[in-house]
Parts: C-alpha cells; structure tokens; sequence
C-alpha cells in the first residue's frame, strides 16, 4: 500500500501506527527517496495523531527550505552567468580590436557597459517617440527618420511615464554625455530607471547578449532570466567608469549590430493618420456586433478585461504597436496569472501578481481562460483590419494549446440517473421544490433545448402551428419595459441555428404545460416562469441552475462530469435509440447540420418532427407519477389565481 497524501496509516500486524507520505517528485533526487514512512511508535491513536501533526511540520519545514534552496540556487547561477558573460564580451573586446597598447579587461569593460547603457537609453527614446525619438536617432544615426514614430506615445506603466520625467532625461543626456568627464551619467539614470519599475523587458536584448556570451541560451521570461536581467540593470547603473574609453566608436559598431539583430522591425505609422488605441477598436468591435455599450454584455465585460490585462502587460495602447511576439509574450504572462485570487492578491498590479502565485504556487488561469483572452484580442484587431487602421491582424492565426472544445465536458445521464432523478420526491411530491423547477426539469430531456431557452421563453412564444403546440425560440429586437422594470438587455440566442420552433412533447402535454402557460397569461406574467430572477445580464437560468445541481447531487449523482446539463446529452443518445433522424435531432436541439444537403428546403416541417419528438420516452421513469404530480400543482395554481370575491 502507498500512500499519495500525508496520513496515519497502522500496521495490520503490530497495529502500530505510522507516517507515510508521497515525496513530490520536484523534490526526489535530493530527499533521496519517493516516500516519507516512519513508525510513530504508538498504538494509541490520539497520540499517534498528535505526533502525527508534528511530523507534518517537520515535512513542510523541510520542503520550505528546499524552495529557499532553489531560490539561492537560481541566484547563484545568475551572478555566475552575468560575471562570465560580461568578462567574456570584455576579453572579445580586447583580442578583437587593436586600440592601445595600455587597452586592457577593465577598459574593455568600461567599453561594454557604455554600449549597453547608450543602446538601452538609445531604444527607450525610441519607444517614446516624436521628439525624443528624433533627438536620440540624430544623436546615434546622424539622421532622423520624421515617418517613423511621428508623435509622443503615452507610457502609463513604464519606467518613465510623465512627458516631465523624459524631458529631464534628455536633458541630462545633453549635458553630461557631451562632456568627457561625466559620459555615461545619464545613460546609468536611465538603467536604474528601468531597475526601480523592475521592467525586465528592458534589458531583454542585454540578458540574451550576456547569457550567449557565457555559453548560456535561455528564454527572455522565468527566474533565472529575471534574476540574470537584475543582475544587469544593477551593473550598468552602478558602474564607474576607470578611464573614458578612447577609441570606443571601434568596440560601439560591432556591439550596435550584434544589439540590432535582436532588434524587432520598428511599427511605421502613417504621418497623418492618427494613433488609434485598444479602446478605439474595442467600441469598433461593439458596434460591429451590435452590442450598446450602456447595458451589461457579458461577452463585452469578459474582452474588455482581456484587453486591460494585454495593455497592462505589453505596456501598449497603440494598436499599430501590437506585434505577433507580442501577443505571444501577452499569452505567456497571462497564463500565470492567478486563477480567483484572494483580495490582497487580486488587488495587486499584475506583474506582482504573477509573482505571487509563483511564490505560493497558486492555481493559474486555465487554457481555456487564457484562449478566451486570445479570442478577444483577436476579434477586435480583426475589426481594427478590416477598418484598415492596422496593416495585419498579429493575432491571427495563434491558438492556446488545451483551450479548444473537446465535447467531453459533460457525460449524459444513463437510465439509472433518470430513474432517481423522476421518481424522487422532487418530481413526485408537489411540494418538494418550486413549480418553476419541476417544470424545467420536466421540459429538459424532452425537448433537447438548453435549461436557458426554456427560462426565458414568454407565454406568446407557446403556440399552435397547425395541428401541434410548439415552443418559439426567438431573440429580442429591442429593449422593453416589462412594468416599471427594464429588461437588463435583449434576449438573444446561443446560435443562429438556436432561433427555431420545437413541438411539445405529448408526456408534457398531458402533464398540463399548456395550463400552466394559460393561468401564467391570466396571473399577468410576463415570463412563462415568472419568479426566476435574472442576473445582470439577462440570464434567467443562472441562479436555478446551482439549485438544481444541488438537487441531482442529493438524489446521490455525484459524478462530478454530470450537470443537469447532462439531460441535452442524454436526449441526443435516447434519440439514436429511438431511430430519430439526425437531421431532426440538429433541427430540435438548434444544431448546425455539418451535412450540406440537409441545409436545403429549411428543415423538417413541424408535424415531421412532432413524430420525431414523441419518440422519447426514457424506459427507466415511470412517468405517471411525474404527471399526476404536475397535476395536482396545476390545481393548487388555479385555487391561488381565482380572484377573491367581494363581500356583499
């Protein structure tokens, strides 16, 4: 026997009790063994569960020093790397150009830190752009670009976030770096800029020139690479220079190259067209989708936190800006945020945030999560395309590895879950849930529709067409008052295969549905199920669903793969049993047909698929019981509904 988790096991022989525990596997090859297991030396076991206890702190104590190990670890092989890398690219200055005879490895240094100070000061002017980007190519290039960059980009996170703080950077670079005696002072403000806001981004290019140098290739995010990019910042902006470096244009050329060719392409933006924002091509991509940004959208609110989140971490607001790489980066930070964070975590900036899950190793965002925030990302830069206000959309085409669908979410219910969820109490004693829940969970597997549809169906939308009483599924034009009350927003539909007429089951029928929709009409109701309430986006089925999973889970359902949910996968099955067509099951359950020919003459005529529908009967649920039951909820609706007669 062997024991995945911490706990009192007790010998069947000596009937001693013992601690045994799985070693995580992170932590095997230095523990040395795959199990903690260790007599408690008891029999008794109150005693055995208090040094039970004991020895459990005594693990955790043991793996927190591990983690501390670890820690140390990283830092200790970044200092290796950066020291290494930085006497490597000296000595290379040195045997590769022939300066002076006094030219040596701290000269060679002083070389290698003023480039990378001038080129890391040289790329943030950049990023600044309009004048500060003019400025800094005039100073390096001797000639300005006037079509690249034309205005001054906002930069509310990065390390210089006010038009002042960059105007006295410039400032600073004009005095001190024309003087001989004091080159380098600004450059080193700029790094120890970057090294307060922690913006390991900025010293990328540096980190990945160091490590190669130290024989090291690793990939610009993690601990090692930001410790390695601290480590940097911390030497630039600390250095003092030994001498000035003469001859330093010999050692700047081939650094400026080595430097570009990690370099990405520059985003050109037009001179006369102006910057366009997230937030111009997200109110594009409402109105595209017909979405009023004054009531509550739920895809709205979900993208609009997406894009939060990418201008948060990229630091980029221009959509002109936005590159593959960076989507990509965006996607690979954002997939180790915390997924539902504390308070005190969730608060927090999300670079911090990120760090603090690292650091208590808690869940992150699930693939799905993460594919959500490329979707939205995604669809509005299409939007952003087809307006032409970006020459590509840098976000097509990528996908979230685990985020894709796979049809296996939910199990359907087999005969046996059926039959205890229609014979229960629930089903059978009128006064064991609401009459709005019996009704849902009588409609469900009949009808193959979602819990939702049928949550907000109005009493209008159950007719005769013909011979037969059909459900209408319909969306909302436009906004209504229902009483004083608004709507909080249009219905709409899933699909639009989801807007469809679906005939009444006979079971349900003589259940007595359609007195139930005749005495909600004289009640008033606006809703076939008025009492439902709606959650700040017009779904009506959220809050009964908790409480009808609740139910199922208590008839003893337990399988965690099966919802009330379950009941759309179970009449998809009961239907194949039953020999109905699969172009009438697509049609019923508001299914798009993958088969061409059946999208031809609009589907199946109703008395077509009221045949089909009355198939369904579920051989393990008695549905007597379930009938009589909803009668006798009719009646009692009635006898509450008849006006109250006056006295005389």
């Amino acid at each position: 026997m062997r024991l995945r988790v911490a706990g009192l096991w007790r010998h069947p022989r000596s009937k001693m009790f013992w601690f045994r525990m799985s070693v995580p596997e992170r932590y095997r090859a230095r523990v040395g063994k795959r199990e903690w297991k260790e007599s408690l030396g008891t029999s008794v076991e109150a005693e055995a569960r208090a040094l039970h206890a004991q020895k459990l702190v005594e693990v955790h104590d043991l793996i927190r020093r591990l983690d501390a190990t670890d820690t140390v670890a990283v830092d200790d092989e970044a200092e290796k790397i950066v020291s290494a890398g930085f006497d490597a690219l000296a000595r290379s200055n040195v045997k590769s150009h022939e300066i002076a005879a006094d030219y040596d490895l701290t000269r060679g240094l002083d070389h290698v830190c003023f480039t990378m100070l001038k080129m890391m000061s040289f790329r943030a002017r950049l990023d600044w752009g309009g004048s500060y980007a003019a400025k800094a190519q005039e100073e390096a290039l001797g000639e300005v670009d006037e079509d690249l960059w034309p205005v001054e980009q906002p930069d509310p996170v990065g390390a210089f976030p006010t038009f002042a703080h960059r105007d006295a950077v410039t400032l600073n670079i004009d005095l001190f770096e024309s003087n001989s005696l004091f080159k380098g002072a600004a450059f080193r403000e700029v790094a120890r800029a970057h090294l307060l806001t922690r913006d390991w981004k900025a010293v990328e290019i540096e980190a990945t020139i160091v490590a190669q140098a130290a024989g090291i290739v690793f990939k610009p995010r993690g601990p090692l690479f930001e410790a390695v990019a601290e480590r940097i910042l911390r030497r630039l902006a600390e250095h003092r220079f030994s001498h000035w470096p003469t001859g330093v244009e010999k050692v700047l050329l081939p650094m400026m190259t080595a430097m570009a060719n990690h370099l990405p392409a520059p985003a050109i933006a037009g001179a006369s067209a102006p910057a366009r924002t997230l937030n111009d091509a997200f109110a594009a991509w409402q109105k595209h989708n017909g979405i009023d940004p004054e009531l509550p959208d739920k895809t709205s609110d979900e993208w609009k936190v997406a894009l939060d989140r990418f201008r948060e971490l990229t630091g980029t607001d221009d959509i002109s800006a936005i590159s593959r790489k960076m989507v990509k980066s965006f996607l690979e930070d954002v997939a180790q945020l915390p997924s539902r964070p504390k308070k005190a975590v969730g608060e927090l900036p999300l670079r911090e945030q990120i760090s603090a899950a690292r650091a208590a190793k808690l869940p992150t965002l699930s693939p799905p999560t993460v594919g959500k925030h490329l979707a939205a990302i995604r669809s509005v830069l299409a939007v952003a395309f087809d307006k032409e206000w970006i020459a590509a959309n840098p976000a097509a085409g990528l996908a979230v590895t685990g985020a894709k669908h796979t049809g296996t979410e939910r199990d359907h219910f087999s005969d046996e879950d059926l039959r205890k969820i229609y014979t229960a109490p629930l089903m059978t004693n009128p006064e064991a849930c609401s009459d709005t829940m019996f009704w849902i969970l009588l409609l469900a597997p009949f009808h193959g529709s979602r819990p939702g549809e049928h949550c907000k169906l109005k009493p209008h939308e159950i007719v005769r067409e013909g011979e037969e009483w059909v459900m209408r599924f319909r969306t909302d034009s436009r906004q209504r008052r229902v009483s004083d009350a608004l709507e909080t927003r249009p219905r709409r539909q899933k699909t639009l295969q989801s807007v469809r007429d679906v005939p009444l089951h006979w079971i349900v029928i003589e259940a007595g549905f359609l007195d139930w929709v005749a005495l909600q009409i004289q009640r008033g109701e606006h809703w076939v199920f008025g009492d439902l309430e709606a959650d700040k986006y017009g779904d009506r089925y959220k809050y009964l669903s908790s409480e009808i999973n609740d139910a199922i889970r208590a008839v003893g359902i337990d399988d965690p793969d099966k919802a009330f949910y379950s009941t759309r996968h179970s009449w998809r099955r009961e239907g194949r049993r039953r020999r109905v067509p699969e172009h009438d099951l697509d049609q019923m359950a508001g299914h798009a047909s993958t088969n061409v020919g059946r999208k031809y003459g609009q589907g199946s005529p109703i008395d077509t698929l009221k045949e089909s529908i009355d198939r369904f009967e579920f051989r393990s649920v008695p549905w007597d019981a379930v009938v009589a039951c909803a009668h006798q909820r009719l009646v009692r609706l009635a006898r509450a509904t008849l006006p109250v007669p006056r006295d005389i």
